[in-house]
């Protein structure tokens, strides 16, 4: 048998052993801890890939003032007068704004004003994870949270929205993440820093007043009553503070717009059901019960008819998934006593057939609801035709715009002065000499007047109105039939040689009579070769008829003919005279005068 003696040669090697051991396990700890980081990472640039595949849809309900709130600080370092809302929302919203330049990078105002609240997604799920953590749940639990709320359509919807509950939901759950804590006695710092996180989020949407309740119920179950007082004396200062300045700068608004309790369950019923579930069952658990009553809150007051509404159920869409997951885990996990001996896990069973249910709901239910949002995209294309429209041919009139097409005037490089926003224009009535720059929400309060141009249809149809010119069916057919003699008169005149379709919109009374006057006036002195009345984009599909006339003609002639244009005066003075390849091309402004042709008509 052989004998092992004890050495200092040895002990050198336990210790070395021992080192390798300890270094080993550090080495393990940290790639634990980097694979956690990077799984919580990639769920949240999950969340945000996926809203920022919807920044397309359309504007919701109230979005577009909120969107020119935000432009407004991003563009002029202002707030709109007699917008409602959080001013502190829009100055956060409009700095990363202005910060990232996003209103240039993007298509469309919407997408540009979205971009900031994609980014307050992506905090929120890292948010959502942390406080998973700090509440005790298990990494898998924490990773289950955010996936949710990443994939619910219904949490994509409400998160997509520019709002300002969506801006202060990250302030919130921070601070709910520096207050939760197992340990009674700890640094003041984390606690200070909370209490300034939450009065931040109470400022950016005050109904995020029932998370910081959750909050404080953390500090006061600590047993330390004055911390507590502290704290709350601070919170309600601070509070107290903001929610004065904002109401001074734009009243304090609690209504919320967009989508109703039963609208959001219609999206979601799965999210909708789990939560209630979850808020209702968290209520028995001492870990869960604060954020369940704070869950509990939103729920109730957003059924409150003329109330918050939506404003909550997007406050509550986090915490909501959160207490999903956490409610889950506790079913699955948590043993009961049976008898005097025996611990089981009693809600094991129905726990997992709910969370069955419900998986297999979500993967029937889900991907088409995401599909839907992702692929309902508004068409930017109508509302860029017609500020193209107003640039080239009214670049110095006042146009009346809602806010939503008022920013995409701004962005087409209008002067702020002749864009005017529909909510500042006293009981739907627009400024003297003002057009109108028509859209669905437009249509409801000012009146009709000419339309000159349309663009695209259905829902997403602009049109640009004279609210100046009366609508008069009877004027109309006068004008129409007068225009259509004299149009006859012109292609049927030996001193005017038209191309055949060019001869057919003559006949059809579809020129300008403006046109019509000078082009006759200009027959009477030489042989005019007309080669188009090229039309304006727009103006065909509003019944306008062609204000634009292309001559042919070359070297001096040509010359004879801008001049004879040119010098035109009054109501008949063209907006340009343009001399090209193809002969002299005349355009007249929009919105032909009435009775020109009419005085002179022989019926």
């Amino acid at each position: 048998m052989t004998s092992h003696r004890w050495s200092d040669r040895s002990a050198a090697r336990l210790a070395l052993r021992t080192w390798r051991w300890s270094a080993d396990e550090r080495d393990r700890a940290t790639d634990r801890r980097l694979l956690v980081v990077a799984a919580g990472g990639a769920l949240a640039l999950l969340a945000a890939a996926v809203r920022f595949a919807a920044t397309a849809s359309p504007a919701q309900a109230g979005e577009g003032l909120h969107v020119a709130q935000v432009f407004a600080v991003a563009r002029f370092d202002l707030l709109l007068d007699g917008a409602g809302g959080s001013p502190l929302a829009w100055l956060q919203a409009g700095s990363y704004a202005s910060i990232t330049d996003a209103f240039t990078r993007h298509g469309t105002a919407l997408a540009a004003a979205r971009e900031a609240v994609v980014v307050a997604a992506a905090v929120t799920a890292v948010l959502v994870w942390l406080l998973a953590r700090r509440i005790g749940l298990s990494h898998w639990t924490a990773a289950a949270a955010v996936l949710v709320l990443a994939l619910s359509p219904a949490a994509v919807s409400g998160q997509l929205a520019v709002r300002a509950e969506n801006l202060a939901v990250p302030w919130a759950l921070g601070g709910l993440v520096l207050l939760w804590t197992h340990h009674r006695h700890r640094g003041l710092a984390p606690d200070v820093w909370a209490t300034v996180l939450l009065v931040v989020a109470v400022i950016t949407a005050p109904i995020t007043l029932l998370l910081a309740a959750t909050g404080f119920w953390l500090v006061h179950r600590r047993g330390r009553q004055r911390l507590a007082l502290i704290l709350g004396t601070a919170f309600a200062l601070g509070t107290g503070i903001g929610l004065g300045a904002s109401a001074a700068l734009s009243g304090l608004h609690l209504a919320g717009e967009g989508r109703t309790p039963a609208e959001w369950f219609a999206a979601d019923p799965v999210l909708a059901v789990a939560v209630v579930a979850a808020a209702l069952g968290g209520l028995l658990s001492h870990r869960l019960r604060p954020l369940a009553v704070g869950v509990l809150g939103l729920l109730a007051v957003s059924t409150i008819p003329g109330g918050p509404g939506s404003g909550a159920l997007a406050v509550a869409a986090a915490p909501g998934v959160l207490l999903v997951a956490g409610g889950a885990e506790r079913a699955l996990s948590r043993r009961f006593r049976v008898g005097r001996h025996t611990r089981t896990r009693v809600l094991f069973a129905p726990a997992v057939l709910a969370a069955v249910c419900a998986t297999a709901a979500a993967l029937v239910v889900w991907p088409g609801a995401l599909d839907a949002v992702a692929e309902r995209r508004g068409d930017p294309g109508p509302l860029a035709a017609a500020t193209r429209w107003l640039r080239d041919n009214l670049p110095s009139t006042p146009v009346v715009a809602e806010e939503d097409a008022w920013v995409e005037l701004l962005r087409s490089g209008r002067d702020p002065a002749l864009a005017v926003r529909a909510a500042t224009c006293p009981d739907a009535t627009a400024p003297e000499g003002a057009w109108l720059l028509r859209t669905p929400g437009l249509d409801r309060g000012f009146p009709a007047g000419e339309v000159v141009a349309a663009f695209g249809t259905g829902a997403e149809r602009v049109t640009i109105a004279r609210p100046s010119a009366a609508h008069d069916a009877d004027a109309d057919a006068e004008e129409a039939q007068a225009r259509t003699r004299a149009g006859y008169a012109l292609a049927g005149s030996r001193r005017v040689a038209a191309r055949p379709e060019v001869a057919a919109l003559l006949r059809d009374g579809r020129a300008d009579p403006r046109l019509l006057t000078t082009l006759a006036a200009l027959a009477s002195s030489r042989p005019v070769r007309v080669a188009a009345l090229p039309e304006v984009a727009g103006e065909d599909a509003a019944g306008q008829p062609r204000r634009q006339l292309l001559v042919t003609a070359a070297g001096e002639q040509a010359d004879q003919i801008a001049l004879y244009f040119s010098g035109q005066r009054g109501v008949y003075r063209p907006l340009s005279v343009t001399t090209t390849p193809d002969g002299v091309l005349v355009r007249y402004p929009p919105g032909a005068p009435a009775g020109l042709l009419t005085p002179f008509d022989n019926p």
